[in-house]
């Protein structure tokens, strides 16, 4: 069962609630809308128990209507279309890869037209990797998502390798006698 529905100002509640119940919906078969809308304010409580007492006609109301209405309170157009920008505008930065690879993954639900297909997903993933990687990973001409992380991981390990090795290499050289000159 999904976890109890209060409404609130985090929309991402509202969107992680909804999907529960979607998920659950699917799973127990549940076609019909009526039930579909049953189930969905079975767990609301606070302020979405009193939203939904505001709300008329369940029993003429489709499934894709009450989503609409749901998002409309708890999960604003104008939410939605500042995290699509987020998602536009997203760099890699100082975040690790992994970390990228989350807020990509998460924030993408946001611009579906962007991620459309796979070779586009890719190119968005790629363009926002640092200066470092992404000449390296661009060149490769990667059309799969997955496999453009999977090298971008591979990247960040093998830079971390070499920077431990020129640093090892540079307190070798810094701390023992100079060879130059003594024969």
């Amino acid at each position: 069962m999904p976890i109890m529905f209060e409404g609130g100002a985090d929309p991402m509640v509202a969107d992680d609630y909804l999907d529960q119940v979607e998920t659950q919906l699917i799973s127990v078969d549940v076609m019909e809308d009526y039930l579909k809308i049953i189930l969905a304010n079975y767990k609301f409580s606070k302020d979405a128990k009193v939203w939904w007492k505001s709300v008329t006609k369940i029993e003429e109301m489709r499934w894709d209507r009450f989503k609409e209405l749901f998002y409309e309170k708890y999960f604003p157009l104008s939410k939605r279309w500042e995290l699509q920008n987020q998602f536009h505008n997203l760099i890699q930065g100082n975040m690790s890869v992994t970390e990228y690879k989350n807020k990509f993954t998460s924030l993408s639900l946001f611009a579906p037209e962007t991620v459309k297909d796979e070779a586009n997903k890719t190119r968005k993933f790629v363009t926002g990797l640092n200066d470092r990687m992404r000449p390296l990973l661009t060149a490769q001409f990667i059309k799969v998502y997955s496999e453009a992380v999977e090298r971008a991981l591979m990247l960040k390990a093998d830079n971390r390798d070499k920077d431990a090795i020129r640093e090892q290499w540079k307190q070798k050289r810094g701390a023992g006698p100079s060879s130059e000159g003594s024969s």
